[in-house]
């Protein structure tokens, strides 16, 4: 999508540096990186990422360099969610690496004019320990986790937000902006920016009237994507089995995960390599596909999901989700019944003992596809929760527009 310099004849170059704390997360900042280098007003722009868990591989994808190599903990980013996950980062060497992580920002730091951080308090937190101005993508809480009655965030978290350092913070959905301009900090919903990116082409749009296409979303934590992937691939045939047409099944496979590490835990299973792309079991056939993400989103009546925001963005298109818990670190009981919490009646989850999981699963996809009227409102709520796209743009256009300005005589209006 092009270099990550967009260079005119006005002014010195502007340095921004993106922080972000998860793949989700990444997707998000990479989103805004992409409408930065096409600025509608004149500017001289250089881009740099700082990814503090996993590859960063979606600023890859809109040609933003990454800073410096980063790496997967045990918890997959989860550290302080769980206290089996703290524990096994902590032995994995996340002291030092944590260490590694704010010197190495405190250090790019010095190179940026400005800081975009997205996620949560921990990027937020680096962005504000630098000094420098920064705005605040809260892409990963919202209120609707606390049904709206006071903010989800805390008060630690807001010192933050109100500190001159911050120049604006942008939420996930409105009720969440409501609540935080209620304790007076400078805060807009434009969007949800998860939604921007997903757009397909018309040439990739096929007529599958004749069979249905259902998604699978495993995650894109390498050995639990696997793991999730799985648990769904038992419920498959049972699927199959109750179906008056031929079902067509694809998953989204993370860039990064290895194919062959999918298809060593599928044989153990029971099912055989098709081709470089396929896995079979009898009469059930599953393409796994790299690059496909958007086109499988869109392509499908309905998705199997043990994934955080690759579900949200299946919700936000309308679609209906069968979830199941797993083992984690991400996908686990409590994450699934709160994103059950986030999303609302867009996810279904499915909770069932190892031996009676695909007669559940099967009986819940079927449910569903089977009845337009509640897929007519799963596809209304899922539009309602996660929003509109092209918040990106807009927070982009914000961004260059407070290039250059010193910390404390930004404008933070509210509009």
């Amino acid at each position: 999508m092009g270099d990550t310099r967009v260079e005119t004849m006005d002014g010195p170059m502007q340095k921004i540096l993106l922080i972000s704390d998860g793949h989700g997360e990444d997707w998000v900042a990479a989103q805004i990186a992409h409408h930065l280098h096409h600025p509608q007003s004149r500017v001289c722009l250089e881009l740099m990422a700082l990814p503090m868990v996993g590859d960063g591989h979606s600023y890859e994808q809109v040609g933003v360099p990454v800073a410096l190599s980063t790496r997967n903990l045990p918890s997959g980013g989860f550290t302080f969610k769980t206290v089996r996950g703290l524990l096994l980062d902590v032995q994995a060497g996340l002291g030092s690496y944590g260490q590694y992580l704010l010197n190495s920002a405190l250090e790019l730091a010095r190179w940026a004019d400005l800081i975009i951080a997205v996620g949560d308090i921990l990027p937020m937190g680096v962005a504000w320990l630098t000094g420098k101005p920064f705005v605040f993508i809260g892409c990963t809480k919202s209120d609707y986790y606390t049904a709206g009655a006071h903010s989800c965030y805390h008060p630690w978290e807001r010192v933050l937000m109100q500190s001159p350092r911050c120049l604006h913070t942008f939420t996930r959905d409105a009720i969440t902006c409501k609540n935080l301009r209620l304790h007076h900090i400078p805060a807009s919903y434009w969007g949800n920016p998860m939604m921007d990116g997903l757009e397909v082409s018309s040439d990739t749009t096929q007529d599958h009237s004749g069979q249905v296409r259902i998604g699978l979303l495993p995650g894109s934590r390498p050995q639990e994507a696997q793991r999730n992937l799985i648990e769904m691939l038992a419920c498959l045939p049972e699927i199959c089995e109750h179906s008056q047409k031929p079902v067509h099944f694809e998953a989204a496979i993370s860039a990064g995960l290895s194919l062959e590490s999918f298809y060593q835990l599928a044989r153990l299973s029971g099912w055989q390599r098709l081709s470089d792309h396929q896995l079979i079991r009898a009469n059930t056939v599953v393409h796994l596909e790299y690059a496909s993400f958007s086109r499988i989103l869109h392509g499908s009546d309905l998705l199997i999901a043990m994934a955080g925001t690759a579900t949200e963005q299946a919700v936000g298109l309308g679609k209906p989700v069968v979830t199941i818990p797993g083992q984690g670190p991400q996908f686990t009981r409590r994450f699934a019944r709160l994103q059950r919490q986030l999303l609302g009646e867009s996810v279904l989850v499915v909770e069932a003992p190892r031996t009676r999981l695909p007669k559940a699963v099967s009986s819940t996809v079927w449910s569903v596809l089977h009845d337009r009227t509640r897929l007519a409102i799963i596809g209304d709520n899922g539009r309602q929760r996660m929003g509109r796209p092209g918040a990106a743009h807009q927070i982009a256009q914000y961004v260059l527009a407070q290039l250059p300005q010193p910390v404390r005589d930004v404008p933070r209006s509210c509009n």
